[in-house]
């Protein structure tokens, strides 16, 4: 499957990957997102984003902007968990602006156990 956002977002795209026989390390991906939501609800929505786990907060704009930074175990998992952000109640929206794979096992492993 080529790449798409698509295929990110469903997992297909890590699937793909792994049926052109690709060695399988634990892979980290690393996505920052922003995400908007009403100034008055810019406190529930980051305490529901840190609740779902595997998510720091990394900026806060008063006017209703968080920045997240995700990490995930697959690409999957991400476009799973971004969705999920996307329905929490107050968001407006979530966007990503960077994503970063790492399949070196010494860095997933690093990353898993912090």
């Amino acid at each position: 499957m080529p790449s798409s956002r698509r295929a990110f977002i469903s997992g297909q795209w890590t699937e793909a990957r792994l049926e052109r026989g690709s060695r399988s390390l634990r892979q980290v991906e690393i996505v920052s997102l922003i995400v908007s939501t009403w100034a008055q609800h810019l406190d529930a929505v980051g305490e529901a984003v840190l609740a779902l786990g595997n998510a720091e907060i990394h900026g806060r704009d008063p006017k209703g902007k968080l920045v997240v930074v995700l990490e995930e175990a697959s690409q999957g998992a991400v476009g799973a968990k971004v969705n999920e952000i996307s329905g929490l109640p107050h968001v407006l929206s979530a966007v990503m602006v960077f994503q970063a794979s790492d399949d070196d096992e010494a860095v997933a492993r690093g990353a898993h156990n912090d």
